[in-house]
């Protein structure tokens, strides 16, 4: 198994190439291409198909697979609103290697885990590992990512929603030779072949849990038997004056995601924006369906959570790993994230080198973040996902999150 990844800032799409060629020549000879993952900063979409040929015909990999974005990720840089294109390249031996599209007719058909073994073209006996991008205007990429991990119990998803572009149409999505532009496109990767995934949320619990003991749809309308809001405007005298500062300006409530826990930390939770509220009933909004008898906990992001929530995940997940090597990883963060978040710029990547090394990455900054949590995978928002690809292990290891 043998990885390597190229980054280009030049403007004009067939330096850009011919950089990315040159690079990966360089670092890879002549050894055969099994898979090339490609960003493109949106700038790039109008000339996809000749980008995509292009790269083709230079690169020479049996599949590919990749989206536009408005900030490319790749090396060791993050580069945020500039044209720019990065590729991770992997020979992979032994790697059985299935590509295959999503449309949102076929989400509204959809009957079960069976329905996606057919349309994918894999068991759930093989174990797949899956990469998967989507636009997201013209599917629903939450449904899709939860039936696909129903599908293929606790075998890990990562991606992400394409980026850059503000209206239908203006997305790419590459799968092979096709440059498609809506619906989704995958890979599922099975044999040889281990891909350890890691996600950072950027959260740290405030206040206690409680269990929801009324919903309807997405709305919360009681907490503990009272009303979320009174929950809340009784719990903000006692935080400390930093947290109570966050509570303001960055909340968010966290679900959790196994309730047969007994005590609940950092990292157990699926993060969800809350979206609203009515002052009259204390009712809250959320980003997402809730139903009574889960439990949640409010929640506070910044840089300085996102930057701590970041490296307890990275040193559990090397922890983890007990030291065997990760060959090429990808890395998909949120728009939210990045400079404007950290005050610096190339942050979640030089996190990524601090704890396993030059490891060969590309990725890009996404309208959501594709990863598990738990077990299950989740489109999640101002995340990074981190998908790390090693050997298999003579006693494979459960996947980190």
């Amino acid at each position: 198994m043998k990885f390597a990844s190229a980054i280009s800032l030049q403007g004009d799409w067939r330096s850009a190439v011919a950089d990315l060629k040159q690079q990966v020549a360089a670092a890879f000879g002549e050894t055969r291409r099994d898979l090339a993952v490609l960003f493109l900063h949106t700038s790039f979409a109008p000339e996809a198909v000749a980008i995509l040929e292009s790269v083709l015909i230079g690169i020479r990999p049996r599949h590919l697979i990749g989206c536009t974005g408005a900030g490319i990720i790749g090396v060791e840089t993050e580069v945020e609103q500039k044209p720019a294109m990065s590729l991770l390249v992997a020979e992979l031996p032994g790697v059985e290697i299935r590509p295959f599209q999503v449309t949102q007719e076929e989400i509204e058909e959809a009957a079960g885990p069976a329905f996606w073994h057919f349309q994918i073209g894999v068991s759930e006996r093989e174990k797949p590992n899956f990469i998967l991008f989507a636009d997201p205007f013209s599917i629903q990429s939450t449904a899709l990512v939860q039936m696909i991990s129903a599908a293929y119990c606790r075998q890990p998803v990562v991606g992400g929603l394409a980026s850059g572009g503000l209206k239908p149409g203006v997305n790419r999505l590459f799968l092979d030779a096709e440059v498609i532009e809506a619906g989704a496109v995958g890979l599922a990767l099975s044999g040889d072949v281990e891909l350890h995934t890691m996600v950072a949320q950027g959260c740290k619990p405030i206040g206690e849990p409680f269990t929801i003991t009324k919903a309807e749809k997405n709305i919360i309308l009681e907490l503990g038997g009272r009303p979320p809001l009174e929950v809340l405007q009784e719990m903000l005298p006692h935080l400390s004056k930093g947290d109570q500062q966050l509570a303001q300006k960055a909340l968010v409530l966290g679900r959790v995601i196994d309730e047969y826990q007994e005590e609940h930390r950092r990292g157990d939770f699926l993060i969800r924006n809350l979206i609203g509220h009515d002052p009259q009933s204390g009712a809250l909004a959320v980003g997402d369906w809730v139903h009574i008898g889960q439990t949640v906990q409010f929640q506070v992001r910044d840089g300085v959570c996102a930057d701590q929530d970041l490296r307890d995940v990275l040193g559990g997940g090397k922890r983890a790993l007990g030291g065997v090597v990760p060959m090429g990883s990808l890395l998909f963060s949120c728009l939210g994230r990045g400079e404007g978040m950290y005050g610096a710029r190339n942050h979640d990547i030089k996190l990524l080198h601090e704890y396993f090394g030059a490891v060969p990455t590309a990725g890009l900054f996404c309208n959501g973040e594709i990863g598990p949590v738990g077990g299950q995978s989740f489109v999640h928002g101002f995340t990074s996902v981190l998908g790390v690809f090693t050997e298999p292990t003579k006693h494979r290891s459960e996947k980190v999150t």
